[in-house]
């Protein structure tokens, strides 16, 4: 087939139309492609130089939508004319990281890629660094001037920079804001400190009989199978008790033991972190705000139908998720739903453990998706000045106004932070925090493990969350080919 088509592209004797039907399950439809752009899949493409005679880069994304780069990349051809940048987006992650693991085995693949920076320890070696010939070539220094802590550490390896981030996106709270007016006496947002947001949800949570057994639930914690970002809540909460995540050597975990930094010597930093998250899902805490049938009504929907219809005054995500609530918003007004103001929804920054001026810290967690090259591109020079041109002052200015996502630059936050609503992300982007993930698959199945085991009673969290630690020790050591790369430590006992 691959033949078949490549032969008859060459002869041009076959038109765009047939070409797109006769791959139809391989091949991207215009549809997904930034307008201006072509599209592009490594087994349709006959070369890396296009009819034009250009040379073509080829550019994977994910979930942004089109327009979110029309306009850099217009800016970046019309400033590189012998360069083109084909296009194909993305909207299921595993399917994404599938194709791109698939396609770059196979030497194919694309020449940028954007990559979940929890991907970076697993796929670092299939990715070019900068190279330092660039015309403006930005070593590790330059780079730790201009980018914030998150992205040092996930993007500069063995002192080369892997990738740049265009965004550093962290978890944050959403709140409905007439139900926090209506129903705290002297709070109108979310407390600062987890133990005060323990004593809003008690405030705030009303039980009855109904089948979800909330009329209103203060928050949206505590269980795996219907929070959008629960492990994301549990590892934030992790690194805000400080837990030492690996040994001096990476080869095994270590954060369900007492090393670390917890707020209370002698105690286990892990164990403390989950206890926390999985209190607002066990009736035996005064925090309980949510169960197993609070999502019932729409399911796939998770945490965000009861926050758009008025059942749960606080959820926590990403700066994306506001575009999904107000997106929901509008299907409920269609079918004449109930739901609430989109005015009344703002957001408040991540609580923490300790006031942060007796620590002199805040903690959230940075999860984003930084511009990377592949090792495969025959245009590595190319690629690289396109990922800096898009990741300027200028490219990032147009991206923030496009999708909101905070900036990753240390010399745009004071201009962003000051905005109503996503100021807040601005804010937390300088103190976000990530840490290595060796298989993010592995781990969000290990840690959603943990939680549905203390939530059903099932184990104490200090035990799950050794059997958490066992379990992901097992992943590093099959990742870094320590053991067998069979071996399934999804229910490796230690």
């Amino acid at each position: 087939m691959k033949k078949f088509i490549t032969l008859f592209l060459a002869l041009g004797a076959l038109s765009s139309s047939v070409f797109l039907s006769a791959c139809t399950k391989k091949c991207p439809l215009a549809k997904d492609n930034i307008p201006g752009t072509s599209t592009f899949r490594s087994d349709c493409a006959t070369d890396d130089v296009g009819a034009s005679g250009k040379k073509e880069l080829n550019f994977y994304f994910v979930y942004d939508n089109t327009d979110a780069f029309q306009e850099q990349i217009q800016a970046f051809q019309s400033q590189y004319p012998d360069i083109k940048i084909n296009t194909k987006k993305f909207v299921d992650l595993k399917e994404y990281e599938d194709e791109i693991v698939n396609e770059i085995a196979e030497g194919n693949g694309p020449d940028v890629m954007m990559m979940q920076n929890s991907w970076l320890s697993k796929h670092s070696k299939k990715l070019l660094p900068m190279p330092l010939d660039l015309p403006i070539a930005m070593n590790a220094d330059i780079f730790r001037q201009t980018f914030f802590q998150a992205a040092q550490d996930d993007l500069i390896i063995d002192n080369q920079v892997y990738g740049m981030p265009m965004s550093i996106d962290n978890l944050a709270v959403y709140y409905n804001k007439a139900l926090l007016k209506d129903l705290l006496v002297n709070d109108d947002r979310p407390a600062e400190l987890w133990e005060k947001i323990k004593d809003q949800v008690f405030t705030l949570t009303k039980r009855n009989n109904s089948p979800e057994r909330f009329s209103l639930a203060g928050i949206a914690m505590g269980r795996s199978d219907n929070i959008s970002s629960a492990v994301d809540i549990l590892y934030a909460l992790m690194i805000q008790e400080g837990v030492q995540w690996y040994d001096a050597a990476s080869t095994m975990a270590t954060f369900g033991g007492q090393t670390g930094t917890s707020r209370a010597t002698g105690t286990y930093p892990g164990a403390e972190a989950l206890k926390l998250f999985t209190s607002f899902a066990l009736p035996a805490y005064k925090n309980y705000s949510w169960n197993d049938t609070i999502t019932g009504r729409a399911p796939a929907d998770k945490e965000v139908n009861p926050f758009i219809t008025g059942k749960v005054a606080m959820i926590i995500g990403y700066p994306y998720l506001y575009d999904i609530l107000v997106q929901k918003i509008q299907d409920q007004q269609r079918v004449g739903g109930v739901h609430v103001d989109v005015k009344d929804i703002d957001v408040a920054p991540m609580p923490q453990l300790v006031q942060p001026d007796q620590t002199g810290k805040r903690d959230t967690l940075a999860s984003y998706f930084p511009l990377v090259v592949s090792r495969n591109t025959k245009h590595p020079k190319e690629a690289w000045q396109f990922v800096q041109f898009m990741t300027t002052a200028d490219s990032l200015q147009t991206y923030y106004k496009k999708t909101h996502r905070p900036t990753s630059r240390k010399d745009m936050v004071d201009e962003q932070r000051t905005q109503p609503l996503f100021g807040v992300f601005a804010t937390q982007s300088s103190y976000a925090k990530s840490f290595p993930i060796y298989d993010a698959r592995a781990y969000d199945s290990i840690f959603s493990v943990a939680i549905d085991q203390v939530v059903r009673n099932v184990l104490m969290p200090s035990e799950a969350i050794r059997e958490a630690q066992d379990r992901v020790s097992c992943v590093i050591k099959r990742q870094k080919g320590l053991i067998d790369p069979s071996q399934n430590c999804l229910n490796f006992q230690g």
